[in-house]
Formats: structure tokens, sequence, C-alpha cells
């Protein structure tokens, strides 16, 4: 599935986070780096094939929760990782970067579930 297809295609973006509200999250250099998926379907292969990610609840990502992140970051700068849809391994380094504007469309709503647009 191209690119565009599988931006086009999605719903919702999710999240996992423990029952404290913590984020599964990654260093990756130096960085605080959040793994999205762009369904439930796809998290949940990933949960069945990465037992460490079995402790964490998946969670629609909405404006809301990255304000909550973020205010507790101290200014440091969360970047998001999109995971492969098609990975039939669920490694959790194969997919890419994907920016706040990708994932939030200009002018939605701060309580609103994430609907990326192209």
């Amino acid at each position: 599935m191209s690119r565009c297809a599988i931006m086009a295609s999605m719903n919702e973006i999710f999240v996992l986070r423990r029952a404290n509200g913590e984020l599964f999250n990654e260093q990756k250099e130096g960085k605080l780096t959040v793994p999205v998926w762009s369904s439930q379907e796809a998290l949940d292969r990933y949960r069945e094939r990465n037992p460490e990610l079995m402790t964490f609840l998946s969670t629609p990502l909405t404006r809301a929760l990255i304000n909550r992140l973020e205010s507790g970051l101290g200014g440091r700068t969360i970047e998001f990782f999109l995971l492969a849809e098609d990975d039939p391994n669920a490694e959790l380094d194969d997919g890419k970067p994907i920016s706040l504007e990708q994932i939030f469309p200009a002018g939605e709503r701060a309580g609103q579930r994430v609907q990326p647009q192209i």
C-alpha cells in the first residue's frame, strides 16, 4: 500500500499507554519518539508479535493527549513514528516519521480524535 493510500485510509491514529497514563515511547538519537499506529487492527498485530507491548492499552491519539504529554516535558519535543501497516513481522523500527501537521489538520478542535488528511 502506498504512503498516500495509508494516509487516506486512516480514520484514527492510536498510541499505547500504561494505566498510569504514560505513553509507550522510545529514545531515538536523544529525542522522545512515540510510535503511532494507523488502525486498531495494526496495533493489535504489533502487540501479538511484541510481548513487551502487552502491558500497554491502546488509546486514540487526541490533541488533548498531546498537550498533556508536552506540558510534562519541560520544553522537550515529541516526535512521532508511524509504524508500517503491512509489516508481516511487526518490527518496531519499520515505519516512518510523521509530523503533527500530518496527524492534526489545521483547524481541528482540541478534544477531537485524529483524522489525518493528505
